[in-house]
């Protein structure tokens, strides 16, 4: 007899992802406390893109060097950093990977409740900083898209598609997705957040992933189940299904365990090899541990360095 961990995903309910964006945007938002995120957005994306002059101020630890002014430091006899007017409102957009693969999960979470959260989140904040929020979500079509606004309603059609489970499911093409984007967006101060598993993307995928990321600042956020990176530890066999095909194979564990485990580390240095080929930074999610804590990591190490 087989056991079928299929068995315990989660099941959608009522034609809406189990998602809990209030208790998400707290936590995160107390990780978040007094961040200056738009700070930092500006730093890492628009540095060299023209902003206005303001004035001088003393050059501190962790400010970028190349915003150091040597004459006026000779003149002050100490290290003197320009200071920029940041008078620009960012559009950041959430390209989002709907398809089949983000409708799985071991535990409490699907990944694309997860993030869903993430997202609500995330967007909450950039709202807060008075810029713009979009979304594109995508599966091997273009599923929906909002474009950038920092109105309540935006906020309000936010949480209403991404909870929405009709708006999910179906194949995966990550060229048709930034093809439909880079075609229709052109604006210098637009940032893209790039939220997937990124479990079907392929070699092929390197062209798209280097236009989106010369043309904008971009970051990936990879979300993954625990079983896409181990298979479950049993000792009986069981089912699984590729969710694009449909196909079904029966594995036994104490054999089939290493092999899975070395496609995913070969997988995921793939994806991290054309990421870095393409300039964008991966921040790296799993759904059994909480987005809070590697989120505020991962900027305030953008605030310190830039790119990390």
């Amino acid at each position: 007899m087989h056991d079928k961990i299929v068995d315990d995903v989660p099941k959608l309910n009522k034609g809406k992802l189990v998602v809990n964006f209030p208790r998400a945007i707290a936590e995160f938002e107390n990780a978040m406390h007094k961040f200056p995120v738009k700070k930092v957005l500006y730093r890492s994306t628009f540095h060299g893109k023209g902003l206005e002059f303001d004035s001088y101020r003393v050059f501190a630890e962790g400010d970028d060097a190349d915003l150091i002014d040597w004459r006026a430091s000779l003149r002050a006899n100490e290290i003197m950093a320009k200071k920029y007017i940041e008078e620009r409102d960012l559009n950041v957009y959430f390209l989002l990977d709907v398809s089949n693969s983000m409708l799985f999960g071991s535990g409490d979470k699907l990944k694309a409740e997860y993030a869903a959260e993430f997202i609500i989140s995330l967007s909450h904040l950039i709202i807060g900083a008075g810029d713009r929020i979009g979304l594109v979500m995508f599966s091997d079509k273009v599923v929906k898209v909002l474009h950038p606004s920092s109105s309540k309603n935006q906020f309000a059609l936010f949480t209403k598609f991404l909870s929405d489970s009709s708006l999910y499911g179906g194949g995966f093409d990550f060229d048709k997705a930034v093809e439909h984007v880079t075609r229709r967006v052109s604006s210098d101060y637009t940032v893209f957040i790039l939220v997937s598993d990124f479990i079907r993307t392929r070699k092929s995928s390197l062209r798209s992933l280097r236009l989106i990321g010369s043309k904008f600042e971009t970051v990936a956020v990879m979300v993954r189940d625990k079983f896409d990176e181990n298979l479950p530890k049993t000792g009986q066999q069981f089912s699984i299904q590729d969710p694009y095909s449909g196909r079904q194979m029966i594995l036994d564990p104490s054999i089939a365990a290493e092999v899975y485990r070395k496609n995913v580390i070969r997988q995921k240095g793939l994806i991290k090899e054309m990421l870095k080929r393409s300039r964008v930074d991966l921040l790296e999610l799993q759904t059994d541990k909480g987005f809070a804590m590697p989120v505020s990591g991962f900027l305030r190490g953008r605030a310190l360095g830039g790119r990390v």
